[in-house]
């Protein structure tokens, strides 16, 4: 299950950076200097997501049978909703990207809280008041909003963004 959760982050992960390097040479922006940015950015991002669950958890002393590749891979669902918002503004400009991201990001809030709650959420005692549930509420939702944080934080500079210097023109 593991080597299917890595592969499946992996590709979403891959899909991305090419989809970004497309959509820069579309709009004329795109160096190759970009797509390791682009690659090493949104790895970062992924690396600091997975160790800010794992500090939370550790600080609010929520144990669960989550393990990191299972953070990974539910972190890595929102490579999904990133290449669509960028195909979005390839094709349908800054509008495309603001409607695909809202759609975007209330997908991944959705689908995240309900899968896992069944996760992080403990079985409910005899009298439906289970023990730390506030914490694991708020770790919860901790995880699944700063999903749409960093898929706006990865996929902005398609839309906006610094154009590059133009090349040295050779007389």
């Amino acid at each position: 299950r593991e080597a299917v959760v890595s592969t499946q982050s992996t590709g979403g992960f891959a899909t991305y950076v090419v989809t970004v390097a497309i959509a820069l040479g579309s709009q004329g922006k795109f160096t190759p200097e970009m797509l390791g940015m682009t690659a090493t950015t949104a790895f970062v991002w992924l690396m600091i997501e997975i160790g800010i669950v794992q500090l939370a958890m550790y600080l609010i002393s929520v144990t669960t049978d989550i393990k990191i590749f299972d953070l990974a891979s539910f972190s890595g669902y929102k490579f999904v909703h990133m290449i669509v918002c960028v195909v979005s503004t390839m094709l349908m400009g800054s509008s495309g990207y603001y409607i695909s991201f809202l759609y975007s990001s209330a997908a991944i809030v959705y689908f995240l809280i309900c899968t896992l709650r069944y996760i992080i959420l403990p079985d409910s005692t005899e009298d439906r008041i289970a023990r730390g549930s506030k914490r694991r509420n708020n770790l919860l939702l901790l995880i699944a909003f700063i999903q749409p944080l960093i898929i706006f934080w990865l996929t902005h500079h398609v839309t906006y963004g610094p154009d590059p210097t133009p090349p040295p023109k050779v007389s």
